[in-house]
């Protein structure tokens, strides 16, 4: 691997490592936070002795919360039961570090056993860790809002500086580790940036720009880009598999100029 995409779905279903022209893998995940990204890449650093970039997904509301904040907090179990990274506000013993059952939460688990344990989501992920997606979902300002509104109502104001802190270090890191940071806002759709708080967008970018003055890193924001149609888009924030590849050559193109 010499190129890593990290984040949450945005990336996830919006960057597709086989547009790059470097060896490029996808460990983006839906929900993914930067708090994971972090220890991801860290946990496996030493053994990536190619890595040359990684690409670091910031979203609207990457600075808004934890997952330990949140209805998807079950995700913070399946990070320490698969890669041994738990997060620090969890029990320092529950039985939900060890148990599928209760992480995953019953019904879940009941569905899966009725289906031979395979979850028909993770069929869609490629070997590069890229899941695309094909089908567009409805689009319109209405969804659009209450989108934005849904992340909203997770913003916990007072986390910001802690993930702050905690990015600006994982920067040091990789500074240190000579790997080149490459900040990425995916596009997202009109009906969507329209209901955005100006004041949380300012913050986000003046934050990654003064981390890519210090760490000589680069932002590429595509936010508001009008290069992206409607026909690029899965729904109001996500793009489908040819938004996604637009995007990937887009990067690259950047990359390998750089």
């Amino acid at each position: 691997v010499e190129t890593l995409v990290l984040g949450s779905s945005h990336t996830f279903n919006g960057i597709n490592p086989a547009c790059f022209t470097s060896y490029t893998f996808n460990l983006a995940n839906v929900s993914q936070t930067l708090y994971f990204d972090k220890r991801l890449t860290l946990k496996y650093l030493q053994k990536l002795t190619k890595l040359k970039t990684i690409i670091i997904n910031i979203s609207y509301f990457s600075f808004f919360y934890q997952l330990y904040d949140t209805k998807e907090n079950w995700r913070d179990y399946y990070y320490q039961q698969h890669f041994g990274i738990k997060y620090y506000q969890l029990p320092k013993f529950c039985v939900e570090d060890f148990a599928a059952f209760t992480a995953y939460k019953p019904l879940h688990c009941f569905k899966l056993a009725f289906n031979n344990f395979i979850d028909n989501n993770t069929l869609e992920i490629l070997r590069n860790g890229y899941q695309p997606k094909f089908k567009q979902q409805p689009i319109n300002d209405s969804l659009g809002k209450a989108r934005v509104q849904l992340h909203h109502l997770e913003n916990r104001t007072n986390r910001r500086e802690e993930i702050e802190t905690d990015l600006t270090n994982f920067a040091e890191q990789l500074k240190t580790s000579n790997i080149k940071i490459v900040f990425v806002t995916t596009p997202v759709t009109a009906g969507y940036y329209k209901f955005c708080n100006k004041k949380i967008l300012d913050q986000n970018t003046n934050f990654i720009n003064d981390l890519c003055k210090k760490y000589n890193a680069v932002y590429l924001n595509f936010f508001e880009d009008k290069r992206f149609i409607l026909n690029d888009f899965y729904d109001n924030d996500h793009l489908k598999n040819n938004g996604a590849n637009k995007l990937s050559k887009l990067i690259n193109d950047t990359l390998t100029k750089h």
